[in-house]
Order: structure tokens, then sequence, then C-alpha cells
């Protein structure tokens, strides 16, 4: 059996256990996608759950704590809601699992972006590191480098950053997995592109900093918005293939819809 197909039938049982039906799926790339949260301070925190073992703690916060530089998302670390094998989704928040998934599913990091019903903005997220691989007898992931890049990799997808061809940990090649392990300034500035407007509502749990008030700010935001109201949901069109034409990259991107009509975009870090 090829890699490449062994990857597109654990791609197909990946999605016939979660019971979805793949909308679209496309290669990763260079262009950001701006999914993000809704929140109505520019500057916002949102809560990630510990559901890892003893192993990632200091790892999980040292990713945290190098996201939470940017000055734009502040990531807080709290009791996690969730068992590590399942990995359910909470409300407003990010839950982090580390479990033995097993090697026949083929991933290191797998992190899933579930959207509220308009489709517009983030209203939970799942990451999960595949023990399976990282806790290998003399495994090449088994190393500390190659789990700081996947903790620090997978909750950038969290708080909707994409692909990059740079030295940062959002690097998805295999080089990266070993070397690149930290986001760099041009993260930073992406995220602060990104959040770089208000919204109406808000979708991350708990209680925000109230905005200071800068008219100069308010007017450049206030035009952004309006001028995102004319764009659409991240959803429609598409015309992606509903099954995979190809896993050539270290990363595959799918957005999907569950039974109950929720998108979820899911990035899948494959190991090789």
């Amino acid at each position: 059996m090829t890699s490449r197909f062994a990857r597109e039938v654990i791609f197909c049982a990946i999605a016939v256990a979660l019971l979805i039906a793949p909308l679209a799926q496309a290669q990763a790339s260079d262009s950001p996608q701006n999914y993000h949260w809704a929140r109505k301070p520019f500057e916002f925190t949102v809560m990630a759950g510990n559901n890892v073992d003893s192993q990632w703690n200091d790892l999980l916060r040292e990713a945290i704590s190098n996201w939470n530089k940017s000055g734009t998302v502040t990531i807080k670390q709290v009791a996690g809601d969730t068992n590590a094998q399942n990995c359910n989704p909470s409300n407003g928040r990010i839950e982090v699992c580390s479990w033995r998934y097993g090697t026949q599913e083929g991933w290191l990091g797998l992190t899933r972006l579930y959207f509220d019903d308009s489709g517009d903005h983030i209203e939970s997220v799942t990451v999960q590191f595949n023990d399976s691989f990282f806790d290998q007898s003399n495994g090449q992931y088994n190393t500390v480098s190659a789990r700081q890049h996947t903790a620090c990799h997978e909750m950038g997808h969290s708080i909707g950053l994409d692909h990059v061809n740079t030295n940062s940990c959002m690097n998805d090649s295999q080089n990266a997995v070993f070397n690149d392990l930290k986001p760099i300034n041009k993260d930073y500035q992406q995220l602060s592109n990104t959040y770089d407007h208000k919204d109406s509502t808000t979708t991350v749990d708990g209680s925000q900093k109230k905005e200071k008030d800068k008219d100069k700010k308010k007017k450049k935001h206030k035009k952004r918005q309006g001028n995102a109201t004319k764009e659409g949901g991240f959803f429609e069109p598409t015309s992606f293939p509903s099954v995979p034409s190809g896993l050539a990259g270290s990363e595959t991107v799918t957005v999907q819809t569950l039974e109950n009509g929720q998108k979820v975009v899911s990035y899948i870090t494959w190991a090789e």
C-alpha cells in the first residue's frame, strides 16, 4: 500500500468515525483563511482546558506563553472539561487533549474549529496530540522539539492562524517539526490583522476587558467592519471536491458539516 493511498484510506476512516459529510478539502496554502473568534474588544482572552498528561504540561504552558506575547489574543489555561480520549468541544473555549489515538490514524496533531450557526465565527476548538507517535520507543517524534512544535502549531490554529513558509512553528513541513518551535513576529502581525475589527457579538466564554476609548482606532475598525459585512460567510460558495484529491502535503485542511449542520474546519498534521 502506498503512503498516499494509505493516507486517503485514513482520511475516509476519520470522516466515517466522526459521522460527518465532507463539503470541501483543500491543500495548505500561504494565504490566511481569517477564521476567527467573535469578540467585541480588540484584545481578548480565550480559555484553554488542559486535558493532557504530565509530559505535555510544561510544553503546553510554554506554547501558550509564546502565543500570549502577540498582544492580541491571551490564552488562559484552565482545568479541562472533557476526557482526553473523546476530546469533545466546549462552547466558548479550547479543549486541549493528549491520548494514544493510534498510529493507524496516521496523524500527529489534529485541530478542529467548530463554527457558530452563521458559519462566520469560531465557537469552540479541540486540539489533540497523538501520543501513539510521540511515545514510540526510538521513534523520530519522541523528542522535546517535536512535541514543542506540535503544541505551538496546533495552538496557533486554535486562534485562527493558517500555515506559513517561514521559520515559524506554523510551518507544517517535516523539517519545521524538529526546528521551528516558536511563533515569530509575522505570526503576531497576522493575528493583529485578523482581529483588527469589532464583532457585534462574542463566541468566547468568560468576561473580557473593557475596550479602551480611542476615537481614531474606533473609526478605523468601524470602516473595516462595514467592509466585512459585504463578503459573506467562509463556507459558500465552494467548488472544492467532496473527497480527497491528493494528500501530498504534511497537513490536510478540510471543511466539513456535522449532522446538526454545524461547520467544522479540521487541520490534520500527518506523520511520515
